[in-house]
């Protein structure tokens, strides 16, 4: 019987491709959204922002009525749907426990019948990204104001452990939580490194306590809060608003993490900063610690997207140095 099982996944498997074209669609959607109403059917499949690791297409579903309704969804061809599952959970966390807009999850996708890879469904905001917003100084400036609310109000949020927020106990210390994270990027990307600037790493990696000593409270954070990430209403310059967060990950962390992630990629500007600092003061030494922080999210960048970041992380290095 174990043999047969085997042998008719492999035959649904050898059906199966990388790609979702319409019919494959609608076969997904009438499986996992059958509640959403009768008949429906994708009609129409549109490439939105995203791409560099997952894809994410807008499905338009046509129901028996005639009604149209654009989902979300975001996929790849890894057969798990483990990150998926998990981003699922994240955004469920901010939508009953926080005020921070995020997308409404609808389904996971994996094992599919039609598709040889896992996914997303999701409910679709009709913006665009931050980076790719139409706005006036002006508008730029509410923008600032309305990315400050939002962190401020997501920040406020604390627990006694950090690590994931889908489960409820972790570490009781932050480098507990961190220094594995950064370690492991070190490791997997250290051979790469030009020896002076693995030198360096290598000793900052040793002694993160020195670096990072033990002054914060675990703070739920987005875990990802870059522009290409915040979707935003730029139908009216002057007067933009900030729609939905996208690519989640509920954690609870030092809130510095986060705040280095919105200044090395200049999403937050010093006016976030200033508001921020009205309801979250900034610990001193925040500059130097940034640093550390960018130094982790470069080696990423390294391993994932490959040595044409090499330059970025040896400049980062060199800030260090200069900070002492």
């Amino acid at each position: 019987m174990a043999r047969l099982e085997q042998l008719g996944y492999h035959a649904r498997a050898a059906r199966r491709g990388s790609e979702i074209d319409a019919e494959a669609a609608t076969a997904i959607v009438r499986r996992h959204l059958g509640h959403l109403g009768d008949g429906l059917t994708v009609i129409r499949q549109r490439k939105l922002y995203g791409g560099s690791i997952n894809r994410v297409i807008e499905w338009t579903v046509r129901d028996a009525t005639g009604r149209d309704r654009p989902l979300v969804a975001k996929v790849n061809n890894l057969r798990s749907a483990k990150l998926f599952r998990r981003e699922m959970a994240s955004l469920e966390v901010y939508r009953t426990q926080t005020d921070l807009p995020v997308p409404r999850p609808l389904a996971y996708l994996e094992d599919e019948p039609e598709f040889d890879g896992s996914g997303l469904l999701m409910q679709r905001i009709d913006g665009v990204n931050l980076s790719e917003a139409k706005v006036t100084p002006a508008g730029m400036r509410l923008l600032q104001r309305d990315l400050a609310g939002h962190v401020v109000a997501l920040h406020s949020h604390h627990r006694s452990a950090y690590g994931t927020a889908l489960e409820p106990t972790g570490p009781r210390r932050w480098l507990d939580s961190f220094g594995p994270v950064i370690g492991e990027e070190f490791f997997r990307v250290r051979d790469a490194i030009p020896s002076a600037t693995r030198e360096v790493i290598d000793d900052i990696v040793k002694n993160l306590e020195v670096w990072l000593p033990e002054q914060s409270t675990p703070t739920l954070v987005h875990g990802d809060l870059w522009s290409n990430n915040i979707l935003v209403d730029d139908r009216h310059p002057d007067r933009p608003e900030i729609l939905a967060f996208i690519d989640v990950s509920a954690s609870y962390c030092d809130p510095e993490y986060e705040l280095a992630y919105l200044r090395m990629f200049q999403t937050a500007d010093d006016s976030f900063f200033e508001r921020y600092r009205r309801r979250h003061p900034l610990r001193s030494g925040f500059s130097r610690r940034c640093r550390v922080y960018w130094l982790n999210t470069m080696m990423m960048h390294v391993r994932v997207f490959g040595d044409r970041y090499l330059p970025q992380l040896e400049d980062i290095v060199r800030q260090i140095r200069t900070l002492g």
